[in-house]
């Protein structure tokens, strides 16, 4: 016997801990979406070269707007959008002849739809649903100074149908064939949760919380839309959810582990937050999102620069609620611009003369989606980056169907989304500013409201929807730093350790109850 196969017994692989696990289930998550992106642009790009489909760029990027996790909700986006689209270009054909020939009445229809579609994005449940809506009606309307002839108008809405529709068609026959089912998901996230409730106290554990149950919600109601769990399966996941959920809230709390009462079904939001009407908030971000867009529309049509129309585009997917949040996407989509176009300025220069068929575009095209798709299934502090990344990557080399001759039309574009940044720094810092802290603040006062009020907590549901003022604190707080604002760690100690005592007083509470009967 050697003296390796000797020794071999006493050599043992370390048990793999909760954090080692977690980030390898994240890595597998993150390849897979990598992958699946990076293969869904490679036949958009195949597809679009070879029916000669316009603005290939738009397309490509549509998919990365519209990737999802999990095969259901990628199918039902896929459905949603293409429907939207096709509305949307029914309604803009019309409304553009009526409006064709008269300035004023145009520029007042672009400010009626960006400020209701912004504003609706702040007041509603519709979200950045209805900030989309906005920005196609503003946008096709803008279109009328570079198309001025209302046949060749019609035909250019009909293309853009096309453009809109071909990726999320592809997008939704990959994942109804090799999609992730939403029901493993959603087993999955149960088995996480009851490992770390025997380590409750880890950023892996405290994770799991601030998620509450909204995203387990929409996994079961895609796993019951796709038959895949239904009936007495689909009860027995949600009480499992549920309990899971109850289960590692009591652990971190220190209080000792009871099943929960019961799943309850989630709470139908209504289609206007409460506040809709009466925060002032929601009204002048619309407002200060609306002077963006003026402004930067006025400066290229004035200047009849269309070339750097992204400078409005930029208006409506990089304003939101907070100065905080509005520095953190618009760093995030200058990083992520100047990377795109960087590489694409190379690719052209350095590889493009070498570059003899599609192939070659495919597989350079694919390298970078792959990088970028990387990135923007990173989470929510570096996923905007990878967005922009492969935007500008895209805007620069397939401009056409054909090598391009010179990149002015590319920089040009890119200039503009520097140009539309700027602008949208320069509104949100200079009328009603919004701090990050102050709203990381007021989520904690609502927590403490609701601490105060609520009745003992039985189940799960009801603990995360008590903890959801706590997360949105915890996030908020993090995006004050970009204000150089005074960090909020005491208050939120202070606000966790009030929520672990209201939970051990439920239990206890809960404990002497049962007793009793």
């Amino acid at each position: 016997m050697s003296v390796a196969t000797a020794i071999a017994p006493a050599i043992t692989t370390p048990p793999e801990t909760f954090a080692e696990r977690i980030a390898r289930e994240d890595r597998a998550d993150r390849l897979r979406g990598a992958l699946t992106l990076t293969g869904l642009v490679m036949v958009t790009v195949f597809l679009a070269m070879a029916m000669r489909v316009p603005e290939a760029a738009l397309s490509c990027y549509i998919l990365f707007f519209a990737h999802r996790d999990n095969a259901g909700d990628s199918i039902m986006t896929a459905v949603r959008l293409s429907a939207a689209a096709t509305l949307a270009i029914l309604l803009a054909i019309p409304l553009l002849n009526a409006v064709m020939g008269d300035p004023m009445l145009r520029l007042a229809a672009i400010a009626g739809f960006a400020f209701l579609g912004m504003f609706l994005s702040q007041a509603s449940r519709l979200g950045p649903l209805a900030a989309t809506a906005g920005f196609v009606f503003a946008f096709m309307l803008t279109l009328v100074d570079l198309i001025p002839v209302p046949e060749l108008m019609s035909q250019a809405m009909r293309w853009m149908w096309v453009v809109l529709v071909l990726p999320l068609g592809l997008m939704a026959v990959w994942a109804a064939l090799a999609g992730v089912r939403p029901e493993v998901l959603l087993r999955r996230q149960i088995a996480r949760r009851e490992a770390a409730s025997d380590v409750p106290h880890t950023p892996e554990a405290q994770r799991l919380l601030d998620e509450g149950l909204a995203r387990s919600d929409e996994w079961l109601k895609f796993a019951r839309i796709l038959g895949a769990a239904r009936g007495a399966d689909a009860e027995a996941l949600a009480r499992a959810d549920d309990d899971s959920y109850f289960r590692l809230a009591l652990a971190e709390a220190g209080a000792a582990p009871r099943a929960s009462s019961g799943s309850s079904a989630p709470e139908k939001a209504p289609l206007f937050r409460p506040d809709a009407f009466s925060d002032p908030r929601h009204l002048r971000f619309a407002l200060k999102c609306l002077v963006a867009v003026l402004i930067t529309y006025g400066f290229y049509a004035a200047f009849n620069l269309f070339s750097i129309h992204t400078a409005m585009i930029t208006v409506f997917y990089v304003a939101l609620g907070s100065r905080g949040e509005t520095h953190h996407r618009l760093a995030l989509r200058l990083i992520g611009c100047l990377i795109g176009a960087v590489a694409g300025i190379l690719v052209m220069t350095l590889l493009m003369p070498w570059m003899t068929d599609i192939g070659h575009l495919l597989i350079v095209t694919g390298a970078v989606t792959f990088v970028a798709a990387w990135i923007a299934l990173g989470g929510e502090r570096v996923s905007y980056a990878g967005w922009q990344m492969a935007l500008c990557f895209y805007l620069v080399v397939l401009a056409g169907f054909s090598p391009p001759a010179s990149i002015d039309a590319s920089l040009s574009r890119i200039i503009g989304i520097l140009f539309g940044s700027a602008v949208v720094w320069f509104v949100f810092t200079a009328l009603w500013p919004v701090h990050a802290r102050d709203d990381a603040q007021a989520a904690l006062a609502e927590l403490s409201a609701a601490l105060a009020s609520n009745p003992p907590a039985t189940n799960g549901r009801e603990v995360a929807r008590l903890r959801e003022p706590l997360a949105r604190a915890r996030r908020l707080a993090g995006l004050a730093v970009l204000e150089r604002q005074p960090g909020l760690a005491q208050e939120l100690a202070e606000a966790t350790a009030q929520l672990h005592f209201y939970l051990r007083q439920s239990h206890a509470k809960e404990g002497d109850h049962v007793q009793a009967a």
